[in-house]
């Protein structure tokens, strides 16, 4: 009777055992839920023109069926009216290209609606992201701590986001980082036309500590119709105005960084937390 006792709690051991290992191969785990959008490669105000939409999609079980143009639309507001472009999916990436850029000064909204399902039949999620185009080339963010090394307390890279495409050619020229002591900074620039931004290698760190101004000469043009670059965001680009930023990194950039526009009129832009950036793309 022992004998038969210890085999039945061992038989049931077992089972259990075997039920937990099925459970964790085909149970409800991270892969069994709908796919959504994680987030779009742009973002809701002075969104550029020529720009190709990209959504980074979270798919539990590839691939995605029914991306189509009657699923997957951008739309001119408030008549609803659909814009002509090209529909691509592969992966966990979905991308919407117009056959032209946007018009200017315009509210869109991205939309993707309709059976979407994974290779589960699993229903996508809709979504729908509102957004205004603008007429002139902004700076809109700058990513003062792209490449930071907390050990030694340097920022090795800055970031620089523009509302649309520049040309690329005359990018350095137009750029200058100068220190307190007006002793100018030498970087290198690495410039992403596919989200317009332009980084910022500089040779030797920026340092914790020291005030530091960033300039981009109104010279810079657009890449879409050659427009000057709009530097102090007041929606004219006839004044000639630059880009310039002002900022001191603390002991601890983790408390902070101060930052001061030169710019009286310079408008703040609002960054969605649904915008994808470099990372999201591999890049």
């Amino acid at each position: 009777m022992l004998f038969l006792r210890t085999y039945k709690m061992k038989l049931l051991v077992l089972t259990a055992t075997l039920l937990v290992v099925v459970f964790i191969i085909i149970g409800c785990g991270a892969e069994d839920h709908s796919p959504t959008v994680r987030c779009l490669n742009f973002g809701v105000e002075n969104v550029r023109r020529n720009l190709h939409i990209i959504a980074s999609v979270d798919v539990g079980r590839k691939p995605l069926y029914g991306v189509s143009s009657e699923t997957v639309k951008l739309l001119i507001l408030p008549q609803e009216v659909p814009v002509p472009g090209d529909v691509y999916y592969s992966g966990d990436r979905i991308a919407f290209i117009p056959y032209t850029k946007l018009q200017d000064s315009t509210e869109y909204r991205f939309e993707i609606d309709g059976d979407i399902e994974d290779a589960s039949g699993e229903k996508m999620q809709s979504m729908k992201q509102t957004f205004w185009t603008g007429n002139v080339l902004q700076v809109y963010y700058v990513d003062l701590l792209r490449s930071y090394n907390s050990t030694d307390g340097e920022v090795n890279s800055i970031g620089i986001y523009f509302s649309e495409g520049v040309d690329s050619i005359s990018l350095p020229m137009n750029i200058t980082v100068l220190e307190d002591d007006w002793a100018n900074q030498f970087f290198d620039v690495v410039y992403y036309s596919e989200v317009a931004l332009a980084v910022l290698v500089f040779s030797y760190p920026l340092e914790l500590n020291k005030n530091y101004t960033l300039s981009i000469s109104a010279n810079l043009l657009s890449a879409t119709d050659t427009g000057n670059l709009d530097g102090d965001r007041d929606g004219e680009d006839v004044d000639y105005d630059p880009f310039i930023l002002n900022f001191r990194y603390e002991s601890d950039p983790v408390e902070g960084i101060i930052v001061a526009d030169s710019s009286t009129n310079a408008v703040e832009y609002y960054e969605p937390t649904e915008r994808c950036f470099l990372y999201e793309f591999g890049i």
